[in-house]
């Protein structure tokens, strides 16, 4: 009945009417079995002390900590000539918090800094930094919330002064937040049909730049979906309907609608192939709403527990939209490839962080032998810190933006593990396209229409000793615009010596080299050697 009420006429007005009322009617359904549901679980018998206990022994780890830095740069400015060297000191508490027990899962990694110089105390500054996650479960196996937050530090513009360290002073930098909400409740109808009902909310914001102005960017977004199977056992079928307005406060406010509806053939447990058809309308690039027909196709293929390819394309608005994603893993490395392309809001380039980072590599590699998500996580991140190798490095720094634009990206990524030694490697690059015009503050889109990123990390880890390990890091970024003039390219190269000096309690010392050369007069060339040294201690 839904998939008759959206896709029979193709006129824009009434289609959007339609798409509100097969929304409404579905968000009514699932909440009057959803109630009925709930009110099962709540009169289950006191005595059945398995359905009214949590499923799972709280484990959590929560690991206060605090960090304290030491740089001597030749060039704190980062300029060209003039150079001006500092001591520059860094007190940096924080706390790490991840677990699950009962209905809550999560991870939390706050970190406040404080730096200060020694030769000028105007210099003088705090940032933050977050990385949090978590999910609630409110009606047993109904009713959830999911949530979200980063704060991080970004540059301003792409064209401007890059750089590799928050120490040193680029008034090109500055602190970006978003945090995600995420209420959804989801069950089974009447045996036939699982559902989804989903709330999302969304607020980005900057200290400079276009997101600074007043409450900078939000996202209200509904959605929902219905999947079942048929007579047939290899065949299913799915209903997906999407609703989202992006309100900002340099620019017109956004909106757009999707109804798609999709079969999915199971040739056998290892391949899925599907094929899709719906509508879709938004106002991106005018200020009336254009509806469009959507159909796409594509398939998912793990001829291993430990190889997956997923392949999809549609037919949208702006083009093709398309994802091909590749991953192994071995018992000693893992692999990653993948290549899209998509529509971008704000919320979504400043939340998601790099999907090829050390992290999520070392995360994958892990999986065989440490099942358990939370205890692979913490292994996953003690394994890179005692190697001096940063968890989640990205060759280039994210655009600041409210604008939607689109962004065909493609990344590649390996690690290789051993007894001694760790190595990592990851390449990106992002050709992006702005969709519609932008607001009354200019961003990077403004400079030129088209931009395009790419780089790489490198890590190379040695073990001297159980407690002590030599590392090497590499860095290599570009920004390019469309328009002369609009040309940063960036190499540093770092080498550090970690060292445990207790069981809560280590050190490094490192040796820094960065270079900038650009042709954006927005932004200035210059070479940077730093000696550096940290201790970091937990509680």
């Amino acid at each position: 009945m839904l998939a008759n009420l959206i896709f029979n006429n193709r006129d824009s007005a009434p289609y959007e009417k339609r798409l509100q009322l097969a929304i409404r009617t579905l968000l009514f359904s699932i909440c009057t079995v959803g109630i009925a549901i709930a009110q099962q679980v709540d009169s289950t018998p006191v005595d059945d002390v398995s359905a009214v206990m949590p499923s799972a022994v709280p484990a959590w780890r929560i690991v206060p900590s605090i960090a304290t830095d030491v740089t001597y740069t030749d060039n704190v400015g980062l300029v060209n000539t003039s150079k001006k060297s500092d001591l520059v000191t860094r007190l940096s508490p924080g706390i790490v918090i991840e677990g699950r027990g009962g209905h809550v899962t999560g991870s939390l990694d706050y970190r406040w800094q404080e730096y200060a110089y020694a030769r000028d105390s105007n210099r003088n500054n705090q940032q933050r930094s977050l990385n949090a996650t978590g999910k609630l479960e409110l009606v047993d196996q109904w009713l959830y919330i999911d949530g979200r937050g980063s704060i991080s530090q970004q540059p301003i513009s792409v064209f401007g002064t890059q750089g590799v360290s928050n120490d040193l002073v680029n008034t090109n930098r500055t602190e970006t937040s978003t945090y995600q909400w995420s209420p959804y409740i989801q069950g089974r109808l009447g045996g036939v049909a699982d559902y989804t009902l989903r709330y999302t909310g969304a607020r980005s914001k900057a200290g400079a730049g276009e997101l600074a102005a007043g409450s900078g960017t939000t996202s209200r977004a509904w959605s929902g979906r219905l999947a079942g199977d048929t007579s047939l056992a290899s065949l299913g079928w799915s209903v997906d309907l999407q609703q989202q307005r992006m309100e900002r406060s340099t620019a017109r406010n956004t909106q757009s609608k999707r109804a798609v509806g999709t079969l999915e053939y199971r040739i056998d447990p290892q391949v899925r192939l599907h094929a899709s058809l719906g509508r879709e309308s938004d106002d991106y690039s005018n200020t009336q709403s254009q509806s469009r027909t959507v159909r796409g196709f594509g398939g998912d293929w793990a001829p291993t527990e430990r190889t997956t390819v997923s392949l999809s394309k549609e037919k949208r608005s702006f083009g093709d939209s398309y994802n091909a994603d590749f991953s192994h893993r071995t018992a000693l490395t893992a692999w990653k490839l993948s290549q899209s392309r998509s529509v971008n809001v704000p919320a979504d380039q400043l939340i998601n962080t790099s999907l090829n980072s050390a992290f999520e590599l070392l995360n994958l590699q892990l999986t065989s032998t440490i099942p358990d998500p939370v205890a692979r996580t913490q292994q996953a991140n003690l394994l890179l810190q005692q190697a001096g190798i940063p968890a989640d490095a990205q060759a280039f720094g994210t655009l600041v933006t409210s604008r939607v634009y689109i962004s065909r990206r493609r990344e590649a990524s390996f690690i290789l593990t051993g007894a001694t030694n760790i190595f990592t490697l990851s390449a990106d690059s992002s050709d992006n396209q702005a969709l519609g015009s932008g607001g009354v503050i200019a961003d990077d889109f403004s400079l030129s229409p088209n931009i395009q990123q790419s780089g790489f990390t490198t890590s190379w880890a040695h073990k001297l000793s159980p407690d002590t390990a030599i590392t090497l890091n590499g860095r290599r970024s570009r920004n390019k615009g469309s328009t002369a003039g609009l040309d940063t390219r960036l190499t540093a190269l770092s080498l550090l010596l970690t060292t445990k000096l207790g069981p809560k309690t280590s050190a490094t010392v490192g040796l820094r080299r960065t270079r900038s050369n650009t042709d954006s007069a927005t932004a200035s060339s210059y070479d940077e050697q730093a000696l550096t040294g940290s201790l970091f201690v937990t509680f």
